[in-house]
C-alpha cells in the first residue's frame, strides 16, 4: 500500500456535512468530527476491504477534519492519531453481514449515493384519526419458518407480509431498531432487539437485515416504497446513546425522513427539544412519539406529537383483570380522543405477548441467563387458573375471552392503537416477558397460530373495520358530556346496570358507555352501547334508548352469547364486553348512508 497521490480539491471548509457525501461531479468528500484529535488519515477501501490508498485530512477550527477525493471508493474508514476512529454519519458498514457473528476483520463505511435510488421516497402522510400501528422486529417478524417467506428475517420479508398487514387493517408499522446495532455482546451474549447505542451507527441500515447484505439501503428503501404504496405509513424507533449529541439527533433524523421518506420516530426524547424537531422544515410532515410531551405541544400542533407510554396499558390491564376502582379511569379514556390521547396498546415489545398476559402469573425467563432477574415483576397479568400451556377447555376458552377484551378496550378506546406483531392470533413467548436475548423460536413470531386461533385473528379484523366505517371511535375531539345538538343525548354517558345510575363506588367493575351518533358536529352515525362486565359474575343491564328502538349486538367477547337484537335489557356473562348499535340515516360529507 502507498500513500495516495489524490490531491485534496477541498477549499471550502465553511458549511461541510459531516460523513462521505457524493458531488455532483462524482468526487467523494469525507467530513468526520475529532475534535480532540490532532491527526487523521482517511483509508481508502476496495470491495474486498483492502486499504489501497491513504490520504492526510485537513483539520478545521470547529475540530472537523476534511478531504475530497476525485474518484469514490467502495468504502473507507478513519484512523486518528493512529487509532481506527469511527464515522457515526457512516451510511452502510461492511462487516456485519451476518446477524450475530462477525469475521474479525476491519469494519468499513461503505460510500453511498443515495441520490441515484430509483425508488419514489416520499413520505407518506396517514391522517391522526386513521392510524392503526403495528409494531413489529424485521428480523423476528418473519425469522420462523412458520412465515412462509423467501427471505426469512429480512426487508424483503417485511415486504411479502404487506397483503397480510393491509387486509388486516394497519396503516402503519412502527419498526424496533433497524439501523446498525452491535448485537454481539461480550462473552458470546446477543442483543436481539437492538436498543442500545454502543458501537452502533444510527444513519445504516442494518446490512444483516437485507438478503443481500451489500444491497441493506436498496432494500430498506424498496421496503418503505412499498408499504407506502399500500397506503401504510412507516415509523422507526431510534434509542440514541446518552452522550449523543442533539445535532446529530436532528441530523439522524432529517437524514431518514429526506432519504428513505420516513413518517416519524420514536425516540428518547429527554436529549432533544421535542418543539425543535417539529418546527425543523426538514422533518415537517413526520409525526413523533415521545414518552411525555407538554399539553401545550400536543395541542400547538395536533397530531405531530403523540405520548407513548405505559398508562394507559397498566391501567385497562388492571381492569380488565377485575380490579378495583378503574371504571371512572376507562371512562376518561373513552371521552378522549384527540391527539394528546396518543398510542394505546395493552401489550408492548418490553413484556409479556398478549396471549402471555393471560396464560402466566409470573414471568419465566430462565433461558436469558440472569436468574429471573431482568424483565419486568409487575405485570398486571392472570394465568386465568392454571400456569402456562394447558389443555384445560375452560381455561383455553376464558383465555380466548380475555384477549379479545384486550383488543376491543385498546382499538376502540380512542387515539392511536397499537398491536405488536402476532398479538392478533395469540403468538406466545413462553412467560418470557423479557426477549431481548432469544434469537429462536422464543422470540420469533409463530406463524403457526395463524391458523389455530383464526376466530380472535377474525375478531381483530371486525374491530379494526368497525373503526374504520364509523368516524364516532376515531374522530379526534374530546367528546362532550352535554347534549350540544338538541338530539336529545350528549356525545358519550356513563351508566351502570340502570341507565344514568352510576355505581361510584370503587367495587363497581361494570360500565355501560353510550355514544350518540346523532350528538357529533361534522357528521352522524350511527349509536353505540358498549357494555363492559369485568366481574367474575353475570349481571342484567337495562339499555337507554331515548327512542325506544332497539339496539343489535354487533360484537361480543363472549362466543357463546347469541343475541341477535335487545330490546330493554340484556344479560352479561362474567367477564365479557358486548358492543350495541343502533342505526341511524347516516350522514357523511352530505350525502346519506
Amino acid at each position: 500500500m502507498q500513500k495516495s497521490n489524490i490531491k485534496n480539491t477541498h477549499t471550502d471548509l465553511r458549511n461541510v456535512p459531516l460523513g462521505a457525501f457524493v458531488t455532483e461531479e462524482g468526487r467523494c468528500r469525507f467530513s468526520v468530527s475529532l475534535p480532540k484529535a490532532l491527526s487523521c488519515l482517511l483509508c481508502l477501501c476496495d470491495e474486498k476491504g483492502n486499504v489501497f490508498a491513504e490520504q492526510e485530512m485537513k483539520k478545521t477550527k470547529n475540530g472537523i477534519f476534511t478531504t475530497t477525493v476525485e474518484k469514490c471508493p467502495d468504502s473507507y474508514f478513519y484512523k486518528a492519531d493512529g487509532k481506527i476512529a469511527e464515522d457515526p454519519y457512516a451510511l452502510e458498514i461492511r462487516g456485519r453481514e451476518k446477524f450475530g457473528k462477525r469475521s474479525g476483520e476491519q469494519e468499513t463505511n461503505v460510500v453511498k449515493d443515495l441520490s441515484k435510488y430509483s425508488f419514489s421516497l416520499e413520505s407518506f402522510k396517514t391522517e391522526f384519526s386513521d392510524l392503526v400501528l403495528y409494531k413489529l422486529h424485521v428480523r423476528s417478524f418473519t425469522m420462523d419458518p412458520s412465515s412462509g417467506v423467501k427471505c426469512p428475517g429480512t426487508f424483503k420479508g417485511v415486504t411479502e407480509k404487506i397483503s397480510y398487514l393491509k387486509k388486516l387493517g394497519i396503516t402503519g408499522v412502527l419498526l424496533m431498531p433497524v439501523y446498525e446495532f452491535d448485537e454481539c455482546l461480550p462473552g458470546n451474549g446477543l442483543n436481539l432487539w437492538g436498543y442500545g447505542g454502543v458501537n452502533t451507527y444510527f444513519f445504516a441500515p442494518k446490512s444483516s437485515y437485507a438478503s443481500e447484505p451489500k444491497k441493506a439501503s436498496e432494500e430498506f428503501a424498496e421496503m418503505v416504497q412499498k408499504l407506502h404504496e399500500a397506503g401504510i405509513s412507516v415509523f422507526m424507533e431510534i434509542m440514541f446513546g446518552e452522550d449523543t449529541s442533539e445535532s446529530l439527533i436532528a441530523d439522524c433524523l432529517r437524514h431518514w425522513a429526506v432519504n428513505y421518506g420516513i413518517d416519524g420516530f420514536r425516540i428518547n426524547d429527554w436529549q432533544i427539544s421535542v418543539s425543535c424537531l417539529v418546527t425543523d422544515p426538514y422533518l415537517s410532515n413526520c409525526i413523533f412519539m415521545v414518552t411525555d410531551a407538554e399539553e401545550r405541544l400536543v395541542n400547538l400542533y395536533p397530531g405531530r406529537i403523540l405520548r407513548y407510554n405505559d398508562g394507559f396499558m397498566n391501567d385497562m390491564r388492571r381492569y380488565i383483570k377485575g380490579d378495583e376502582g378503574f371504571v371512572p379511569v376507562l371512562y376518561d379514556y373513552m371521552k378522549n380522543r384527540t391527539p394528546s390521547a396518543g398510542v394505546r396498546f395493552i401489550t408492548d415489545h418490553d413484556g409479556f405477548t398478549l396471549r402471555d398476559l393471560y396464560s402466566y402469573d409470573i414471568k419465566h425467563n430462565e433461558a436469558n441467563g440472569e436468574n429471573g432477574r431482568d424483565g419486568k415483576v409487575l405485570n398486571y397479568s392472570w394465568n386465568c387458573g392454571e400456569e402456562g400451556e394447558t389443555g384445560n377447555r375452560k381455561v383455553t376458552k376464558l383465555r380466548l375471552k380475555m384477549m379479545k377484551n384486550a383488543l376491543l378496550t385498546t382499538i376502540l378506546a380512542g387515539g392511536v392503537p397499537m398491536l405488536p406483531a402476532g398479538d392478533e392470533f395469540g403468538n406466545s413467548q413462553k412467560g418470557n416477558n423479557n426477549t431481548w436475548c432469544q434469537d429462536n423460536e422464543t422470540g420469533w413470531v409463530n406463524w403457526e397460530k395463524l391458523s389455530s386461533n383464526r376466530e380472535l385473528l377474525k375478531f381483530v379484523k371486525e374491530l379494526l373495520e368497525l373503526r374504520k366505517n364509523h368516524r364516532i371511535f376515531c374522530n379526534p375531539v374530546t367528546l362532550s358530556e352535554f347534549d350540544r345538538t338538541g338530539c336529545g343525548m350528549p356525545e358519550i354517558s356513563l351508566h351502570g346496570e340502570t341507565p344514568w345510575l352510576i355505581d361510584c363506588q370503587p367495587y363497581n367493575r361494570l360500565a355501560g358507555i353510550y355514544l350518540c351518533g346523532a350528538a357529533g358536529k361534522d357528521e352522524i352515525d350511527d349509536d353505540f352501547y358498549i357494555i363492559y362486565n369485568m366481574h367474575w359474575e353475570k349481571h342484567v343491564f337495562r339499555i337507554p334508548s331515548p327512542d325506544g328502538e332497539d339496539f343489535r349486538v354487533l360484537l361480543s367477547t363472549d362466543r357463546d352469547e347469541k343475541h341477535e337484537s335487545v330490546g330493554g335489557e340484556i344479560t352479561l356473562s362474567p367477564r365479557t364486553i358486548v358492543i350495541l348499535m343502533k342505526e341511524r340515516s347516516v350522514i357523511r360529507n352530505g350525502k346519506k348512508k
